[in-house]
């Protein structure tokens, strides 16, 4: 359920992508894409899978044993968006910091984590069951490596970011909010992938190894991806349309507005970009039609 919650909010999110940001680089709108569609054939194969236990394999037990399709679904296809998420962090470290030695040790981490999932999906693959894959250590050392570099890719990706931004403060009210604004996505979004790699190890190396790990596997992609598109939609502003000339709504109930009901209806949504965090005058508009 929540990998189906968390694959609508991508697709709201990528919607409000493609609207507002037309003219952004063809590279960066095929990494959405590509990322878009990874996240669906995971969800797709996660629920064939679930299928099938809930309703041919009911009344057999063992199915739980079964790692079916999880063997590409959860390890390869995180693996590869987590790479792609970090990689666009990389870049945006990259400009912010011109630093060769931060971009490569993130670059490291991020290939490092990306090697463990290739190496856990191949051992999952010839395992064919959870308890055979368990049965050595050799799999709890290619998760724990898979873990731990995600966790300290992303811990590192926040860190860095939030060091430079905060050398990039002026002091004054207008750069001074939008720095504070940025340093605050990094953080979230770094906290909130780096949180479900530890959640995922804190859980696989429970006494007996039990599968509430599982719960965390499947979500990961998911927050790796919404917390991407929620940096690249941060740019947007969303202005109201109540009034023709696109002035902020009027929230005081002794106003009378002057627009028609049908004018407002015709009308459709602007959103006021901005690039590198300044205010632009450029809009895209969307037809409510």
């Amino acid at each position: 359920m929540a990998n189906w919650i968390l694959l609508g909010v991508l697709w709201v999110q990528v919607y409000l992508y493609y609207a507002a940001f037309p003219n952004d680089h063809l590279f960066l709108k095929l990494i959405v894409f590509l990322e878009l569609l990874l996240e669906t054939i995971q969800t797709t194969s996660v629920t064939q899978f679930a299928f099938h236990f809930f309703t041919i394999g009911f009344t057999n037990p063992t199915i739980m044993n079964v790692i079916g399709t999880e063997w590409y679904s959860i390890p390869l296809i995180t693996g590869l968006v987590a790479t792609l998420t970090q990689g666009f962090y990389c870049y945006r470290a990259a400009i912010l910091t011109k630093s060769k030695y931060a971009v490569t040790f993130i670059g490291m981490l991020s290939l490092c984590q990306l090697g463990a999932a290739i190496a856990l999906m191949l051992e999952a693959k010839h395992a064919v069951v959870v308890t055979k894959l368990y049965a050595t250590n050799r799999s709890f050392i290619t998760i724990g490596i898979w873990g731990i570099s995600g966790l300290a890719c992303d811990t590192m990706i926040a860190a860095i970011m939030t060091y430079y931004l905060r050398k990039r403060d002026t002091g004054f009210k207008h750069t001074h909010g939008i720095i504070t604004r940025l340093i605050r996505l990094s953080i979230e979004t770094g906290c909130v992938t780096a949180s479900i790699a530890g959640l995922l190890l804190a859980l696989v190396y429970l006494p007996g190894h039990l599968p509430y790990y599982q719960m965390a596997a499947v979500i990961m992609a998911k927050t790796y991806s919404n917390s991407m598109m929620a940096v690249l939609n941060s740019r947007a502003k969303v202005i109201s349309n109540s009034l023709t000339n696109l002035a902020p709504p009027c929230w005081n109930e002794s106003e009378t507005l002057t627009v028609s009901l049908n004018s407002r209806i015709n009308q459709g949504i602007f959103f006021h970009v901005r690039e590198d965090g300044a205010d632009s005058n450029s809009s895209t508009y969307i037809d409510n039609a």
